[in-house]
Parts: C-alpha cells; sequence; structure tokens
C-alpha cells in the first residue's frame, strides 16, 4: 500500500469517528490517534462477531421445526386462529381448554406468512428476529441524533444485541421483543420533539407517530406500560396540558380497541389479558434478576445511572433519561411467577441509549477541554472503546466446538464440554439445536400421529407436525388456577375416561388436580430428551380388570 493510499484510509477512518470537522480524534497526538482508533476498531470487530452468532443462532432456529422455548408452539396456534379469523381469547373451561394471555398485534404481523406458508414456526421467529434488527438500527439511529460519533451510536445498537437477554429471545416465536421495538421506535420518534421545542406537538408528524407505537407496543404486551408511562411523564415535563390531553387520547384510542376485543370475545379478553395475569410475586425472584442485569450489564447500566442523575441535577431531563428510569423501575415485574431474564430486555435497551447518549456528548465536548481537562480527553478516547470492549466480555456468549468455533472458545479461554458458553451460566436458551434434538421431535411427533384421538400436550409445536387438534395452554390454566379462574372439572373428567391419546408433558406447567388426574388414569409408555429437556410420554392405563 503507498503513503497515498495509506493517508486517505486514515482520513477515511477519522472521518468516521469523529461526528465533524475538529472532532476528538483530530485533536489527539498521533500515538493516541492511532491508540483510539486502534480500539475502536478492536470493540467494532467483538461487537460485529458476536452479531455474527446471533445470526447464526437465529438460522439454527429457523431450521428447527419444534418448541425451542416452551409455548413457542401456542403462540403459532395463536397466529392460525387469527389467519382463520377466529379470537385466541376463549372459554378455557371448556374443550379444547384453550385461552392465549398476550395481546394480538405480534401474532397479526405473522399472520401473513402464515397464510403463504403455512403453520411453521420459523415464521414468527423470522418476525421476531427481523423486529429485532430494525430495533437496533432504530437505538443507532436515536443515538445519532443526539449528536454522537458514527461510531458510538452504531455500537448503541450492537450492544444491545448483543445482550445475553436479546440473544437469547431474539429469533423466538415469542411477541417480548417486537414489544421492546415499539417501544425503541416510539422513544426516539419522540425524542425528535425536544428538537423543535418551540413548534407545536400536533403539527409534529414526530408526536403522531410516537403515539401510535406507544399504542402498537401496549397492544404487542402488556408490559409496555411502563414505556407508556415514561413517554408521558417526560411529555408532561415538556408541557403539563398538552401531556394530560395526549394521555387522555392515548387512553379512550387503547380504551375503545380494548372494549370492541372484549365485546368481542364475550368478555374472555378481559379475563385472559388482565385477571389472568395478576400473578403472585416474589421480591427475591425480582432481585436476583436485578443482579443478574447489573452484573451483564455493567459498564452500559453505569454509564447510563451516571447519567441519569447528571440530567436530573446539572442537566435537563430527556426522554432516554426518563425511559431508562421506567424501564429499571418496572424490572421490579420480574419477580412475577412466570417471569425471567426478558423483563429486562427493555431497560437493556434504555441502557444503550442512554449510555450512548452519555459518551456521545463527553466525546463532542473532549476537544475543548483545556488545561487539567486535556488528561481526560486523552483518557476518554481510550475509556470510551475499552468500555464497548469490556461490556463484549462481560455478556460473551458463542457455542465452542467446530472448526469456527472451536479455536476462537479456546483462544477466549471459554471452551468447554457442553458445547456452549454463556457469561450468564446456565440457560436454556443460546446452544443450537442438534440433528439429534429435530429426530427426538420426529419420534415424539410420530407417536402423536399414531395415537388415537386428540393428544395432551404441553407443547404445541408437536401437534403442528402431528397433525393434530391443540388442546390446552398450560401456563395460562396453571395461572388462571391459581387466581381462582379455571376450574378444571370438565378437563379432569375427560382425562378420566381416557379422552386423550397420548400425553406429552415437560414441565409439567398444570394445575395440581389435573396432574394427579394424568397420574391416575395414565401410566409411562417412554421418556424422549430433545434440547436438553426430558419429555415424558403417557399412555392410557389398561381398564381395571382388563388385559394388561
Amino acid at each position: 500500500m503507498t503513503a497515498q493510499s495509506t493517508g486517505l484510509v486514515t482520513a477515511r477512518i477519522q472521518g468516521w469517528l469523529t461526528p465533524a470537522p475538529g472532532g476528538l480524534v483530530s485533536a489527539l497526538p498521533r500515538a493516541w490517534r492511532v491508540a483510539a482508533a486502534g480500539l475502536i476498531a478492536g470493540a467494532g470487530l467483538a461487537l460485529a462477531a458476536q452479531f455474527a452468532v446471533y445470526v447464526d443462532y437465529a438460522a439454527a432456529l429457523f431450521r428447527f421445526p419444534y418448541d425451542y422455548d416452551q409455548g413457542e408452539g401456542f403462540e403459532l396456534y395463536d397466529t392460525v386462529l387469527h389467519a382463520q379469523g377466529e379470537w385466541p381469547y376463549r372459554d378455557s373451561q371448556v374443550f379444547p381448554y384453550y385461552t392465549s394471555i398476550y395481546p394480538p398485534l405480534f401474532h397479526l404481523l405473522t399472520v401473513p406468512l402464515v397464510w403463504a406458508f403455512g403453520p411453521q414456526l420459523w415464521t414468527g421467529r423470522l418476525v421476531s428476529f427481523t423486529a429485532s434488527l430494525v430495533g437496533a438500527a432504530a437505538l443507532a439511529w436515536g443515538v445519532r441524533r443526539t449528536g454522537a460519533p458514527r461510531w458510538i451510536s452504531v455500537f448503541s445498537g450492537l450492544a444491545w444485541l448483543a445482550s445475553n437477554y436479546t440473544f437469547h429471545i431474539g429469533p423466538l416465536f415469542r411477541q417480548h421483543l417486537t414489544m421492546v421495538v415499539f417501544e425503541i421506535l416510539a422513544v426516539v420518534a419522540l425524542a425528535e420533539l425536544a428538537r423543535d421545542p418551540l413548534r407545536p406537538w400536533r403539527t409534529q408528524r414526530a408526536f403522531w407517530l410516537g403515539g401510535a407505537l406507544l399504542l402498537a407496543a401496549g397492544f404487542t404486551k402488556q408490559l409496555a406500560l411502563a414505556t407508556v408511562l415514561g413517554a408521558l411523564a417526560f411529555l408532561f415535563l415538556r408541557g403539563p396540558r398538552r401531556a394530560v390531553f395526549t394521555g387522555l387520547g392515548l387512553a379512550l384510542i387503547a380504551g375503545a380497541l380494548y372494549g370492541l376485543i372484549d365485546l368481542a370475545t364475550d368478555g374472555q379478553w378481559t379475563v385472559s389479558i388482565i385477571r389472568a395475569n395478576l400473578n403472585a410475586f416474589d421480591l427475591a425472584q425480582a432481585v436476583s434478576f436485578y443482579k443478574q442485569w447489573l452484573g451483564l450489564h455493567l459498564l452500559l447500566a453505569g454509564v447510563a445511572l451516571a447519567r441519569l442523575v447528571y440530567e436530573t441535577y446539572p442537566g435537563r431531563l430527556s426522554i432516554y433519561a426518563v425511559w431508562f428510569a421506567a424501564a429499571l423501575i418496572n424490572g421490579l415485574l420480574s419477580g412475577k411467577f412466570g417471569a425471567g431474564e426478558s423483563y429486562f430486555v427493555t431497560a437493556t435497551a434504555a441502557a444503550c441509549a442512554l449510555s450512548g447518549v452519555a459518551l456521545g456528548r463527553l466525546w463532542a465536548a473532549a476537544p475543548r477541554w483545556a488545561g487539567a481537562g486535556r488528561s481526560g480527553a486523552l483518557a476518554l478516547a481510550v475509556l470510551a472503546p475499552l468500555l464497548y470492549l469490556a461490556q463484549v466480555r462481560l455478556t460473551l456468549h458463542l457455542p465452542t466446538t467446530g472448526p469456527v468455533y472451536g479455536p476462537v472458545a479456546r483462544l477466549l479461554g471459554v471452551a468447554n464440554e457442553s458445547g456452549y458458553y454463556d457469561s450468564q451460566g446456565y440457560t436454556q436458551l443460546g446452544p443450537h439445536p442438534t440433528a439429534a434434538d429435530i429426530a427426538a421431535g420426529d419420534q415424539i411427533a410420530a407417536l402423536a400421529r399414531a395415537a388415537d384421538g386428540p393428544v395432551f400436550s404441553e407443547e404445541a409445536g408437536f401437534m403442528f407436525r402431528a397433525g393434530k387438534p391443540v388442546v390446552t395452554n398450560p401456563f395460562p390454566q396453571l395461572v388462571m388456577y391459581q387466581a381462582g379462574l379455571f376450574d378444571p372439572t370438565d378437563e379432569i373428567a375427560m382425562i378420566a375416561r381416557q379422552g386423550f391419546g397420548l400425553v406429552i408433558l415437560r414441565a409439567q406447567f398444570y394445575p395440581p388436580p389435573v396432574l394427579q388426574a394424568l397420574g391416575a388414569h395414565y401410566q409411562p409408555l417412554t421418556e424422549i430428551r430433545m434440547n436438553g429437556f426430558l419429555y415424558r410420554l403417557l399412555e392410557p392405563r389398561p381398564a381395571a380388570g382388563g388385559p394388561p
């Protein structure tokens, strides 16, 4: 490479690293410029590598035809019902003992793919995965709009995808990730209002778009309420009267939609969406999730918290700061029975955004620092990219075998016999399904296909492959039973007369009386391991006095 071409490459790199001429990198001594560029390139490579692992993981799940996360098949069944013009919010106390406890928007987004390709699990997985890419791009764009350099903006989006939590649920047939993306898009849209604060809100497209996206988030999953309240709190700080009218408008629209669906489902919408989600709360469980989230996202969360404190006192609260606070508080709901790490995906997105804003502001201001501040500017040029590099190490996850992953895992010192490393520790999500897992699923589906009559299955994916109707939805049954909303009498009666040709259990998330009835009237047939879980298959017990 000639000296002239080397100079052109260096100039392009510096142009990408700085938001404008005279930025921090160009103000550094040559040795510091080289060090900063090298660290930024290293952090970018690490984030790009984690993104490649994410894409590979998603591709593996697209090829897997059974439930990878328990409940995916029931999400698919919700989508199929919508595709047929039916509601999934039903009286679960009559056959097929089914209802859904999630709003419909994610499933409606997936309906066109089901129309085109049939009931396939990859359809919703593709929608969720694509949504995650949109969310990462929106985070990057939002941070860039605050004046941050391109590299910090891009790293903010990639850091969210690199989070263990986003990685785990991003390619699943679950509605949670799509809800988070609608939240991100809403916040990024409403952030545009601060760019022209004197212009009336009602004349700005960002205001109307942000409101519509908040509604979309809420009708994707109920957990979006925290972001809705956070956005309204931000609007209240900027204009109380207008914010009150905005909140009333959103409530009227949401209320009208809610009422129409409740009317169309004879009240089952309220039972399934609201009352069935009022689960028991365990503070210790919530505290354990907070500790885990902070341990994995310590650096991003730390910078975001520092920026929140700064904006609360010397600065002015931005929508990203209010959103981060609301999402962090909303993490308390992770203490609900049945909740999990996914309840912190929004907080992770908010932390990535607010930390990106904080670093971007410092990066833009650093060239103006004089005297003692010069050493701070030099330190920032090194520490900012190091933060992202260290954050990647905190959330590291990858397969550890094979011609590509094996050498990388050994180089990073994370090789192990399980074939998968996750800094979070053991998790049921993350490892690639294997050919043996597919074969095991095929074996279970074949037994279901051969069974007489309907199959009582804890996972619906097998039913689609076996051509059997979907019966029951175990987790909603359990939480509704705990809340006194589900009477299993009719279901137990059908079990007692052995109305199911086969029973397939995994986690046994059914009401205790239902499990007792299954034990009394069905006996073990076989056990099959898939994705690390043991599936117990039961067949009807012989009639008393009959042949064995």
